[in-house]
């Protein structure tokens, strides 16, 4: 049968029957841009603090860097529509977008105490009012709060039991002194 015939009606019927998309087109944005934080964040103070030895070291470097991927691209379908998560692909993909990550990224590397080389700059007052819009708007508003969040129902609560599993494999205790 010629499905390119019904369109639209198909895209509803496949919105609530779970019918994995084709990679490709599944690489939620939202779900690289948190894994990066992830790694960036987490495993890479921790493998660079000298508290490891080289053992703990090559174990953590060898995780599987899509560590955790399906359970956040699960948690980002259940909180999004399909349209909302295109529109926040959109942004994200965008100049802005990318630029709002890495400087997101690069304050929170601060904040961790490290040096930033060569800073990026500040966003142009066009960038920033295309920000603002986006951060203002519904869509925004709504991921930021999901974003933010700690605890139950966050994106981080759904990686906390891959990246914990990833720790005991490598015998990380970070319950100890930090």
């Amino acid at each position: 049968a010629d499905d390119t015939t019904s369109g639209a009606s198909t895209a509803e019927v496949d919105a609530t029957k779970e019918t994995p998309a084709p990679v490709t087109q599944n690489d939620l944005v939202m779900t690289t841009i948190t894994l990066d934080t992830v790694n960036s964040l987490l495993f890479a103070p921790v493998i660079n603090s000298g508290a490891l030895s080289a053992e703990q070291i090559s174990c953590l470097e060898s995780r599987d860097k899509d560590l955790g991927k399906a359970e956040v691209d699960r948690f980002y379908k259940s909180q999004f529509t399909d349209a909302e998560l295109q529109e926040l692909d959109d942004f994200y993909t965008s100049e802005v977008g990318k630029k709002l990550i890495t400087f997101g990224n690069e304050q929170l590397r601060v904040m961790n105490g490290e040096e930033i080389a060569t800073p990026l700059a500040d966003p142009t007052p066009e960038e920033m009012t295309e920000i603002q819009t986006f951060m203002e708007s519904p869509l925004g508003v709504k991921y930021m709060k999901i974003n933010n969040a700690e605890g139950e129902g966050s994106a981080m609560e759904v990686l906390n039991v891959p990246i914990e599993a990833e720790f005991k494999r490598c015998n990380v205790d970070l319950d100890g002194p930090q």
